[in-house]
This record gives structure tokens, C-alpha cells and sequence, in this order.
């Protein structure tokens, strides 16, 4: 019985590891430009209170 959990596991991280979803680099790039203008506002409005 122990034999077999260890090709079950490697079969069953090997279907989690192909069901990864594929990054979609214009879709981060866009998501990245608004966390740096959101990193930006918050940065302006912190140092203008100083």
C-alpha cells in the first residue's frame, strides 16, 4: 500500500504543475502600470504632508 503513494502523489503534482495558468504579459504589464500609479499617488500624498 505504501508503494503506491508515492507515484500517486508524483502523478497527481504532476497534473497540478500542467493545470499552472499561463501568464499573459499585457495583461500584467497593465496591472503593474496601475500599482506603480497607485505607489506613486500614495508616495506624493505622504511627502506633501511632510
Amino acid at each position: 500500500m505504501y508503494i503506491l503513494i508515492l507515484p500517486v502523489g508524483f502523478i497527481l503534482w504532476y497534473m497540478a504543475y500542467e493545470a499552472k495558468p499561463i501568464i499573459n504579459d499585457e495583461v500584467t504589464n497593465g496591472w503593474e502600470d496601475k500599482n506603480i500609479n497607485k505607489r506613486n499617488r500614495l508616495l506624493n500624498i505622504i511627502n506633501e504632508s511632510f
